[in-house]
Formats: C-alpha cells, structure tokens, sequence
C-alpha cells in the first residue's frame, strides 16, 4: 500500500545542509500500527511530513498504492491529503473560531462535499470519539482529551487510507493518553497507522510494529513487510480458495479492471475550497474580532463617504438642474422661426473670424470687424415651406404635446380697453377722462405720464421710463387651442394650471389671465391692460399722495373688463389728404369712440376665467397677463390679410415701408430690432406681419413636457436636415437647453475634480486594509497550516484571505454609503433652509452600488500581496508556528 524507497531528504540553511533522512526505504500494509521511535532529530517528524505529502523528498521515491510521486504535481499532493490521510497532531491543531462541529466539517468542505452530507459525517465521526454532546461549542471550551479527540475525528471524516499521529499524546497525562492510544489502536484495525512518539512504553503496548530512527536512517524494524511476504500472503490466500488457475486469471484480470476503474476514480477526485467557504471562514474569524473588524471597516469606508457625498451633491444639483430645465420645456419651447440666431454660430463667433495674414501687417494694426463676423454666424434663414410644415404635422402625436404656429402679429395695436386716465400733469387729478384705447396706445399714455412727471418726486423712476416700452408683450396666445374639436384642445394648459375663476375658454372670443402663486400680477402688466386704476397705480410710486387705495383687485372685477380685438379695417383709414405713397397715407385710430362690434369689424373678447400655475411648479406654457385663442388670432389674421392698409403695405417698397412703420406705436420698436436682424427687407417683412398683412407661418412653438419626448422631437426635427440639402435645412432654437447644458458641463467638470482629489483618501484606506490583511495573515499561520495538511490547495488559501479583504471591502462600502445617505439627510435640511430646496444632496442607488463595488474591488486589490503570501507559507513550518 505505501512504501518509501530509499527517501532522503536534505534541508539548505545558512549555506549548509543539513540530511534529515539519508536513505529510508520501508513498505507499509493496509492494516498496521506502525509506531516510530527515536531521539529528536532523528527524522521522525520529516519522515511523517513526507509521508503525509506536506514535505517532499530530495531523492528516492515514495509510492502510494503501486503509484510513483515522483510526477505529482501540487493538486495531486492536495488530494492525497485530503481523500489518503489523515493528521493527528500533537497541539491538535483545531481552528479557534470553528465550532467543533466545524472543525470536523473543514476536511469535507475541502473535498467539495454537500452540506446536509458534510453534517452527517461529521456528526458520525465526533459520536464515534464520544463528543456527540460536545459539537457546538469551541474549542477553548474543552478538555486536552476532548480536543484529541476532536482531531482525531476531522482525521477520520474522510475515511481516509493512511492515519498519521505526531506525538498525539504527548500533552495529554496519562490516563488520556490510555483513552487516546486505545481509541487510536482500534483504529488501527481498519487502516494504516503511524504514529511518532517518545514513549517507547505505550510503542510497546498498543503498536503491532516498531521502527526505529537513528540519524537519518532506520536502524531496527520490528515486524518488516517485504515483497516476498506480500506474495506469500497472496499465493496463501489463493491456495485456501482453491481458486482454479483459469478462474485466478480471470480475477486477476478483473482485478487490474478495478485497478484503472480506481485509478479512473482518483483521477476525478479533487480538493477545493468554495469561495462561500472561504467566506464563512473568513466571517467567523472576523468576529472573533468584532472591535477590529468594525474600526478597520469604518477607516475603509471614509474614502468611500468622501466620493459618495461629492457624488451625491453632484446628483442633486444636477437633479435640481434637470427638474428646472424640464419645468422650463413648458415655458421655453422649441423654436423654428423664419429668422433665427445660431447660438452655436454665436459661441464660436470669436475664434471662427477672419484671420488676416500677419507676415504682411508688420508695424500696421488689422482691423477686424467684429459685429459683422458674428452677424455673419449669427443670423439664419429658414426656408418653412408648405413641405416641411406638412412633415411637421405628420410627427407622431407622442413627440409632442402641442404646436402653435405665429405670423409675427401684434395684437397690441388693434385690441381695446376702456381706461380712465388724467392730463400729464401729476396735480390735476379731477380732470380724468374715460377713454376707449388700444393697448399700445394706453402703454404710450403711461410712458409719457412716467416721464413728464417732476423729476424731483421721481427721480427714483424717471431713469426706468425707457425700460417699460421694452417690456415683454401682455398679450399672447393659448397653445393648443386652434382647433376647439380637437381632442387635445385645452388638455396641455389644464395639465399645468389650475382655474381659480371662471371657466376655460369654450368660444373663440374668450380669453385666460395668468396670475402668479401668491395670485399675484406685477402693476405694469395691470396696467397696461387697463385692469388697475391710474391712482392706485400711481399711489404705489408716490406715497406721499396719501391716496387711499388697497394692493388688491377682485376676481369679479377684473372679469366685468371688456375687451374688442379690431380687424385692420376698423382702425386704419386712408387719408386722402395727402398722396398715396406718403408715410401718412393710412391714419391709425389709436382711440375709439366705442367698443361696439359693427358689421364684423372685430370679435368682442372677455377674461372667462384666471388660472394660476399648479402646485409645485415653477414655469408653464402661458405667459403673463392676458393670453387669447389660437383659433381668434389665426381669424384675425386671415381678416387682416384681405384689410386695405394690408394690401396697401404689401404693394410698398422696402423704404417707404420703414417710413410707414414710424407712424405705427408697434412697429416703432420693431423699425431698430428688425434692422439688426434683417435690415432694410427685414423691416419690412416686420411691418407687414405686425399688421397681419402676411398669412405665411413665420414661427413654430413645439411644446414638449419631458426629456424624452424632447429627445424623439429633436431626432424627428433632424432626420428632415439628414434627407434634405443645405438650403432646405431647418434649424431651431433651443435656449434653456443649450444654458444648461452649459451647466452641466461645468458642474460634472468640478465633480471630477472633486472626486479626483476624495480619491486620494481610498487609496490611503486601500493601503490601510493591505496592512491590516498582513497582519491578519501573521495571525492565522498555524490555520493556513491546518488548512493544507487537510488538502486544502494553495489557491483555497489566497481565497481565505481574499474573501477576508471581501468583506473588509463590502462592510466598508456598506457603511460609506449608509454614512453617505444620514449625513444627506443633515444636509438636505440646512440647505433646504437656506435655499428651499431639499434635495440637494441625492445619492443615486445605483451609485450607491457602484461605490460599494469600488470598496470591494480596491480591498481585493490590496489584499492581493499579502493573500499571495500567504497562499506561499510552507505547511511545516506554518504548523510549527506558535
């Protein structure tokens, strides 16, 4: 079964060597008790490592069962550990943070064997040493006997062929010791034997064969086992069976069948820790040492609270960003406008302009014009003809929520009021006179009022006057609410506002206020719809006036204003008085004797109800102040087209056009802002809109209200660009996303900087937690020890040790980030105080993940060198370590 032939074995310290064994040959049976005798350092305990392949010989050859080693290679070595012997030791050896019942279970684990079949075994093999009652508890719970006992039963679990005993009494007294080699002698019985000892007298008593060592070499055999023996016992044993000659060949044959089928058998055997194993082991030998174990886990988990709060303010400001530029989609739409600026042209301007050819400049200084570069860039033609409109109403209904097409109309200079104003002079207060005025013309009337007033009382407001003709329109439209059939009408308002008063607009003439949160509307823009009154309007500017008026006005109040929108031809009239050409030749009536509706001249318009933004959001669709139909603007438009003044300004040439525009309040501003855009023909195309003389869509308004249908909008828009030439491109305008996209880049770029620097303290925590697994690695030599005179492989070792820093990493990962989300909670609270927002801080889940996957990985990756060294520690000398 097991024979060494002439092993020697030779040690290399300081330069010398030393021969532990010079040349040991001897033959084992199946079923012995073998005791090996000698003084110390006569090779007893080498010649038992050799043996049990925890040593290797330097020459000879060990054979097991008929098989040489000289070609084993370091798994098959791990498995004749685990599956052939069996170690008893003289310290015994148990692991201190492993039950006894684990302990006994660690040889099975390693050969990969079930749990439920581990626990059986195991249970049988600790009632068979009489500690069936003892299983659960630790080691340092038992007797010297009992946890010999426990040894001697995680040698017997695996049933294996070879039970090698170093010295398995030696710290026992004596009457142990009797229970001990009792216990070991009927062992004995069923397998093979060796044990060391010191004691020549219990040799005596319980061995069937004595061996003795004397430097090296084996000086006495008391009961030898030769070949000749072993052939002897065959022939015999042959000879009692009568076994017919035919009959012995044959079972010989069957007999070499079995050989390969075992042969077969071992080949498929193998030893391997699992990773959940080494996890176990691991956890157990970590809370041995929760104190430790904590204070490392939370060091290791700073640099993980330092990335993760610099992630998750970055989150929250990036989440507040998104939430304020997806509430701003309302409010800020996509625009497609017949003349557009190119912001993208814009911010590239200044390194895309002309560059002169400096090798000719010498001494002179190049002029370079900067307004016309970036005018250049800036400015774009759309070309909206009938075939990208269509394609525009083909886009499927899901990108988008609504369209609203503009001709540049300006509702201003032909929707009136009744208002009751006083001459310039401030002092004059009792000759107030009640008047039917066009909006513009009302807005003109404050203006001028503002301005003429003593610059001594208004010194404060005088310099503003300028301002408030710049002011944005008070007049706008409904999105959604061209075709009152529509399924879709009103649906995209109703969905961001709520109806304080009245009703939604039902007909074409009914019209929506927009009030703020606090159901407040800013004085200017009352004012200039005729809604506030002049003294209340001018005691918030003067209180010296002591005027008596309260900051409020009615619901009902406000809804009794009547309104009429004028087709052109009630309020320009030719004047015949001067020639056809002249700028003066339509008058604008910018006062009326009454609101009346004749003849279909207008449409009569009411505020049928207020609305105000929902809760919780910041921006919608509808513009402050007075916000009229789709379906009355496009009418007034199509009215306008047919008007006398309209036909007269389309049959003008582009100068006489500007000095017509000069006469109208409206086009004044428009004179100056068309001019930068579109210059001279720019001006003019402005004066025809304005007055409705064009029926041409001019601007496009998509409303979306995510990022996603954003997104499919976009992507429609720019598949038309993809399939069309250049001079069909269509460009559009989106602003908040461009700024905040800005926004964005430079928040992720601090971010990155932020975490580059918060990286620093992982690495530092990486280091920390390499050093703490080398220390643990000192601490836990004897186990590795343990571990590989059971069959345990080099790699189940590092695995040991990796699944340590594992947990180490998870731990530290773990409580970075729930350190990360308390410390949020904190923050979240001051900032929302400060800001009145709350949510500033957001670690997302998925980061969350993510960091503890670096803790994890970046603890693996430092605890590689010292589970490496680890995984190399020789198994001899890890169990002699103390």
């Amino acid at each position: 079964m097991l024979q060494l032939k002439n092993i020697t074995k030779v040690y290399k310290t300081a330069g010398a060597e030393v021969h532990a064994l010079r040349g040991v040959s001897l033959n084992f049976r199946a079923n012995e008790f073998v005791s090996v005798l000698g003084a110390s350092g006569c090779g007893k305990t080498t010649m038992l490592n050799i043996i049990g392949g925890l040593d290797h010989y330097t020459s000879g050859d060990l054979v097991i069962n008929g098989k040489s080693t000289k070609d084993y290679k370091d798994h098959d070595w791990d498995v004749y550990r685990n599956h052939r012997i069996g170690f008893v030791f003289q310290s015994y050896n148990l692991i201190p943070h492993q039950t006894v019942l684990g302990n006994v279970e660690i040889a099975l684990t390693i050969a990969g064997v079930s749990k439920s079949e581990r626990r059986r075994r195991a249970s049988e093999a600790l009632k068979r040493v009489g500690l069936s009652e003892e299983m659960h508890k630790r080691p340092n719970q038992l007797s010297g006997g009992q946890m010999q006992r426990v040894a001697i039963a995680r040698a017997l679990v695996n049933n294996p062929e070879i039970l090698l005993a170093d010295e398995p009494t030696g710290a026992l007294d004596t009457t142990t010791s009797v229970q001990i080699m009792e216990l070991i002698r009927e062992i004995a019985g069923e397998r093979l034997v060796i044990m060391v000892t010191h004691n020549p007298e219990l040799a005596q008593e319980y061995s069937s064969r004595i061996v003795r060592l004397q430097d090296g070499l084996v000086i006495s055999d008391s009961n030898p086992y030769t070949e000749e023996e072993e052939r002897e016992e065959i022939a015999k044993g042959n000879a009692q069976k009568q076994i017919p000659l035919e009959e012995a060949s044959s079972r010989q044959e069957q007999s070499q069948g079995k050989s390969k089928i075992k042969q077969k058998k071992e080949k498929k055997e193998h030893s391997s820790m699992s990773f959940a194993t080494a996890l176990g082991l691991s956890a157990r030998n970590l809370l041995t040492k929760k104190g430790r174990t904590a204070l490392t886990s939370f060091a290791g988990s700073i640099g993980i609270i330092s990335v993760c709060l610099v992630l998750a303010l970055s989150n929250g400001f990036n989440g507040y960003i998104l939430k304020t530029e997806e509430d701003m989609l309302s409010a800020n739409p996509v625009q497609i406008m017949e003349t557009t600026s190119d912001v993208e042209a814009i911010m590239s301007g200044m390194s895309e302009m002309s560059q002169p050819d400096i090798t000719r400049l010498h001494d002179q200084v190049y002029v370079d014009s900067f307004l016309t570069n970036i005018a250049q860039g800036m400015q774009v033609s759309n070309n909206l003809s009938e075939e990208y409109l269509n394609y525009l109403e083909e886009m499927d209904e899901d990108y988008y929520e609504t369209i609203m097409y503009g001709y540049g109309e300006s509702l201003v200079d032909n929707l009136y009021t009744t208002a009751t104003l006083s001459p310039i002079v401030a002092d004059q207060t009792d000759k107030k006179e009640t008047k039917n005025l066009s909006l513009s013309a009302l807005k003109s009337a404050y203006v001028d009022k503002l301005g003429q007033m003593d610059t001594e009382t208004n010194n404060q407001y005088a310099n503003l006057v300028p301002l408030v003709s710049y002011l944005g329109e008070v007049v706008n439209k409904i999105p959604g609410t061209a075709d009152m059939q529509d399924d879709r009408y009103l649906q995209y308002v109703q969905s961001q506002y709520d109806k304080v008063y009245g009703e939604w607009p039902k007909e074409k003439g009914d019209a929506l206020l927009v009030i703020g949160p606090r159901n407040d509307v800013t004085d200017l823009t009352l004012v200039q719809l005729g809604l506030l009154e002049e003294d209340q309007f001018f005691s918030t500017l003067y209180p010296e006036w002591e005027m008596d008026y309260e900051p409020y006005l009615s619901f009902e109040k406000i809804a009794q204003q009547k309104y009429t929108l004028y087709y052109n031809d009630a309020i320009y009239t030719r004047n015949t008085s001067v020639s056809p050409l002249a700028p003066q030749a339509f008058n604008y009536a910018s006062e009326l004797p009454s609101l009346d509706v004749k003849d279909g001249n207008g449409v009569e318009v009411r505020i049928a109800g207020i609305v105000q933004l929902k809760e919780g959001r910041s921006y919608g669709c509808l513009k402050n102040g007075l916000n009229l139909t789709e379906a009355l603007v496009n009418e007034y438009v199509q009215k306008n087209v047919q008007s006398e003044v309209s036909k007269y300004v389309n049959g003008l040439t582009d100068s006489n056009a500007m000095l017509f525009a000069t006469n109208n309040p409206t086009l004044q501003m428009l004179t100056y802002q068309e001019q930068m855009a579109g210059g001279v023909n720019g001006t003019y195309m402005a004066t025809k809109r304005s007055l409705g003389a064009v029926d041409t869509i001019s601007e496009i308004f998509i409303y979306t209200e995510d990022f996603e249908m954003k997104e499919d909008l976009l992507s429609y828009l720019g598949e038309w660009n993809d399939t069309h030439g250049t001079e069909e491109q269509v460009k559009w305008s989106d602003p908040v996303g461009t700024l905040m996209s800005m926004v964005e880049t430079i928040l992720n770029a601090i971010t990155y900087v932020l975490v580059a620097f918060t990286s620093i303290s992982l690495v530092v925590s990486s280091v920390m937690i390499g050093i703490i697994t080398y220390v643990s690695v000192v601490e836990r030599v004897k186990e590795i020890g343990v571990l590989r005179s059971l069959g345990a492989r080099k790699r189940d070792i590092r695995n040991l040790f990796n699944a340590e820093t594992f947990i180490i990493g998870l731990s530290s990962g773990v409580i970075g980030v729930g350190v990360t989300y308390l410390i949020s909670l904190g923050v979240n609270a001051i900032l929302g105080a400060l800001t009145g927002i709350s949510t500033l801080a957001s670690l997302p889940f998925t980061s969350a993940l993510i960091m503890i996957g670096v803790s994890v990985t970046l603890t693996l990756i430092s605890g590689l060198i010292p589970a490496g060294a680890a995984a190399k520690k020789d198994p001899v000398i890890a169990l002699r370590t103390e």
